[in-house]
């Protein structure tokens, strides 16, 4: 067993030395997108692992026959382009097989292909390994800068080996003892700058970022989105239906092919989704159930969005509402006549009364005169 510093320095290469953290991302995703397909009925000289490593890391293979037993074999495309501009030839050389030859790509065989661009998955899963890599390494950079929390400086050598020793006891768990005073007149500490934890968090997001949108691109549900609440279900539809197209694509390639195959070298092959790819698809046809029965059945609690003729009524409606609200304001105003009225007419009988009062006076005044004349 390698000594553990040495396993450490080892492993350390896949996190600081940049090509070896690529070549490790990439080998590690392709291992998990062989499992993206299943096949049944191939023969024993076709092994499905060999199958897709071909496809998925040239963009093709070439399904013929050598001695009476089916190989998928790689090489070049080429010949005169059709009117497509399509290759016409397929030149193989395996010395495996002692093979050096080119193929009529419509007569010899059939031509398998990744996609229908013929394109590999190494550009895509090679493009977030650089990515993935950069944020990894700035990540381990930061995480290594938060151990650091006070500055130290020497004045001189001797100060300086004193500080080590000091440090290194103290890393091992020992305790340890300055013995002149010279030395914290020589040493020099000043607290370092903390590292932010929000930015180490900004990392870690932004890395599984990387690693969701790639897996979206191969046609897995990763979820990056940075909303802290629950998805809706139109959300989650939304994210579901850019997955499965370019998923689809490669395997509608792949069944082609095998149709060829089949009825070219009269086999019985077949091939479809598998693992999570396999699942994600019954997902997507299960949520495109659910929305279709919600479009054939509404939610009865919503309430129905108004329609112009609505809007309109209801503005007659008020309108109606002001004239009631105008005839109630004559109402008043005739009450407040009447009130008029009855106070007038209260007025006039107090008059009346004092009048009374006064012709009561004349006549006892009238009275008393009469009494002195007698």
């Amino acid at each position: 067993m390698k000594r553990k510093d040495n396993i450490y320095k080892l492993y350390q290469q896949q996190v600081r030395d940049k090509d070896t953290a690529v070549t490790e991302f990439m080998a590690n995703t392709l291992a998990k997108t062989q499992s993206m397909f299943e096949y049944e009925g191939l023969p024993d000289s076709i092994p499905q692992k060999e199958l897709e490593r071909l496809l998925q890391t040239t963009g093709n293979a070439f399904v013929t026959s050598v001695d009476g037993v089916l190989y998928a074999l790689s090489g070049g495309k080429g010949g005169e382009p059709d009117v497509y501009g399509r290759a016409t030839l397929y030149t193989v050389a395996n010395p495996a097989l002692k093979l050096n030859k080119t193929y009529d790509i419509q007569k010899d065989g059939v031509l398998i292909e990744n996609d229908s661009n013929g394109e590999s998955l190494l550009p895509l899963i090679g493009r977030y390994a650089v990515l993935h890599t950069d944020g990894l390494i700035s990540l381990n950079t930061a995480s290594i800068l938060t151990r650091i929390t006070m500055l130290i400086s020497a004045s001189d050598d001797k100060t300086k080996q004193s500080a080590e020793e000091f440090l290194c006891k103290i890393q091992d768990g020992e305790f340890s003892i300055i013995g002149e005073n010279a030395f914290f007149k020589g040493v020099n500490m000043q607290t370092a700058p903390t590292t932010n934890s929000v930015y180490i968090t900004q990392l870690i997001e932004l890395i599984q970022y990387y690693k969701a949108s790639m897996y979206n691109e191969l046609g897995l549900n990763a979820n990056y989105n940075m909303k802290r609440e629950r998805l809706n279900l139109g959300e989650v539809s939304m994210n579901v239906d850019v997955l499965l197209p370019y998923v689809d694509n490669m395997l509608k390639e792949r069944q082609n092919a095998v149709e060829k195959i089949n009825e070219m070298f009269d086999t019985e092959i077949s091939v479809k989704l598998s693992s999570s790819w396999g699942l994600e698809r019954d997902n997507y046809n299960a949520l495109a159930a659910d929305l279709e029965t919600a479009k054939e059945n509404p939610d009865p609690t919503e309430e129905p969005e108004p329609t112009e003729e609505t809007t309109e009524t209801d503005g007659n409606d008020t309108e109606t509402d002001g004239n009631d609200t105008e005839t109630d304001g004559n109402d008043t105003e005739t009450d407040g006549n009447d009130t008029e009225t009855e106070e007038t007419e209260e007025t006039k009988e107090t008059e009346t009364e004092t009048d009374g009062n006064d012709t009561e006076t004349e006549e006892t005044e009238e009275n008393e005169e009469n009494k002195d004349k007698q």
